[in-house]
């Protein structure tokens, strides 16, 4: 059986402290005790009270670059959505496509991956999931002639092909999706 000296040995106190923390903002974060910001600011205030590192060290890290690149997608995100530019796009791709299912997909598929390219691909899926949606109910309540099978596979494709092209596009560019960003 394992004893405190034992536990201690594996780890510094610092990380344990540390750990400490981690344990209690993911606590804070699943149960929402306080706003999710707020628990965000914690070793902010917690890490040179311990005196497991000082605020400097710690403000840093809140300042880093990539949170500037990621501030800055999420606000073309937020206007892009406010100015209705998702559904403008959308109307494009089915004013250049038509009805035709396979062209209506490659459509969908472009608009995602170049959507993605400059904002996070989940937030572009989110945004274009209920336009592909809807479009994929108009389809198959005009679509008289095609089984059942047909429909079904119709609307899987659609929203596989979504997925799919937000991630290409998200890799594709640092700001589509944060690891590349953190990778660079």
């Amino acid at each position: 059986m394992a004893t405190v000296t034992d536990i201690q040995s594996i780890m510094a106190t610092d990380a344990w402290l540390v750990a400490g923390v981690a344990i209690w903002m993911a606590v804070w974060w699943s149960t929402e005790a306080i706003p999710v910001p707020a628990t965000a600011f914690l070793p902010l205030v917690l890490f040179p009270m311990i005196e497991v590192a000082p605020i400097r060290a710690v403000a840093q890290s809140y300042s880093h670059p990539t949170i500037y690149l990621f501030l800055g997608a999420f606000i073309l995100a937020l206007s892009v959505e406010k100015w209705g530019l998702h559904r403008r796009i959308a109307l494009w791709v089915l004013s250049r496509t038509g009805t035709d299912a396979r062209a209506l997909i490659l459509g969908f598929m472009v608009a995602g991956a170049l959507l993605s390219m400059w904002m996070t691909n989940t937030s572009t899926t989110m945004m274009l999931l209920p336009i592909a949606v809807s479009v994929s109910a108009l389809v198959i309540e005009k679509a008289v002639t095609a089984s059942e099978t047909q429909k079904r596979q119709f609307q899987v494709a659609l929203l596989l092909a979504l997925a799919y092209s937000t991630t290409i596009g998200g890799m594709s560019t640092l700001i589509g999706t944060p690891p590349n960003a953190f990778l660079a």
